[in-house]
């Protein structure tokens, strides 16, 4: 008589903790970031012509620093969270980043300001970011500094 009740106790044991099992490894999970490549479109720059390959460009994605591209080049940002961005690109630092910049060692060798301090450009656009690969291209255009 033991024996039955330890027996019908372990087989809904067993049964409830394969139910468990199984429908746990049934759960699916979804990508919730994308990689975003950049591209910059460069429009005319007074007394230059088009492009500026030799300048360098800072981006930033939702105000946030994301690293240095030429105009040339093209930045690869990986794990960006799906939704809409606001991705911006300037030929100059933006005040409060260009101290943390400075203050890195190996990133001071790629900081760079505008050629011959003429002309500023920038560049903003929106995007809606997706799973899988986003191609991202920023219009640039110049102003001359007064």
């Amino acid at each position: 008589m033991k024996r039955i009740l330890v027996s019908h106790i372990y087989l809904p044991i067993i049964i409830v903790m394969l139910i468990f099992v199984f429908t746990s490894c049934s759960t699916v999970t979804t990508l919730t970031t994308g990689i975003v490549t950049i591209d910059l479109d460069i429009g005319y720059i007074l007394g230059i012509g088009l492009g500026r390959p030799s300048d360098n460009y800072y981006i930033y994605m939702d105000g946030i620093y994301q690293g240095t591209m030429t105009g040339s080049g093209a930045l690869t940002i990986t794990d960006v969270l799906i939704g809409n961005h606001k991705f911006d690109a300037y030929n100059y630092l933006i005040a409060g980043v260009s101290f943390n910049l400075y203050d890195n060692e190996d990133t001071r060798k790629d900081l760079k300001y505008p050629i011959n301090g003429y002309n500023h450009c920038s560049g903003t656009v929106a995007h809606v970011v997706e799973t899988g690969i986003n191609y991202v291209t920023i219009p640039v255009y110049c102003t001359p500094i007064e």
